[in-house]
């Protein structure tokens, strides 16, 4: 339970990288209208739902690291390849496809680390065990939010007296994006601490 809240924690700030500033990058920095970074991210969003069910039908063979680890190495590859989107990138290649790889790691780990947080709990718990995971995600998306907006914000500040307004921005959501990448490669070493999954 506690490996799991702590995963839940730092898998906060990946779903803000995702989904907030994702958006941001595609309104600020590729001028896509606010409807159309929606529509832009909706690919990733039906991959995200798609797979979650898929990793639910998969923990109980698998166990949750497996899983976890499959996961954080989406965030590595998905975010170290949106970190290289710039100011002059298309929406297919330097958008799209790195959501999508972003999107599976989030269907397999988000559902996974619920469970895990919540494994083994008496039922007489299990309301306040749940609780607990869910405050664990959102403060992790709270305090992400500050942290990389902040990064983001200074990212483009150093940015700005050379370059144009859209690339300073994408410089700085491409700092965010590298340390969500990060974030991941810190589930994935965390989720080592998991005990290993027994067959029945």
């Amino acid at each position: 339970m506690a490996v799991g809240n702590v995963m839940l924690l730092l898998f906060g700030g990946i779903a803000i990288a995702m989904w907030y500033f994702t958006s941001l990058f595609l309104q600020n920095v590729l001028g896509y209208s606010a409807l159309g970074a929606g529509l832009g991210q909706t690919p990733a969003a039906v991959m995200f739902v798609v797979i979650a069910r898929w990793a639910a039908v998969l923990l109980p063979r698998t166990g949750v690291r497996p899983l976890v680890l499959a996961g954080s190495g989406c965030f590595l590859a998905g975010f170290g390849w949106l970190a290289q989107a710039h100011a002059g990138s298309g929406y297919v290649t330097s958008v799209l496809g790195p959501t999508l790889l972003i999107a599976v790691g989030i269907g397999l780990t988000f559902p996974t680390l619920m469970a895990a947080a919540t494994a083994d709990v008496p039922e007489r718990d299990a309301g306040i065990i749940g609780g607990l995971a869910n405050t664990a995600s959102q403060v992790g998306g709270s305090v992400g939010l500050a942290v990389l907006a902040t990064a983001a914000g200074a990212r483009a500040a150093t940015e700005a007296s050379g370059s144009s307004p859209a690339a300073a921005l994408a410089a700085g959501y491409d700092l965010v994006f590298l340390v969500a990448a990060g974030l991941g490669l810190a589930i994935a070493v965390v989720s080592l601490l998991l005990p290993r999954h027994r067959r029945g």
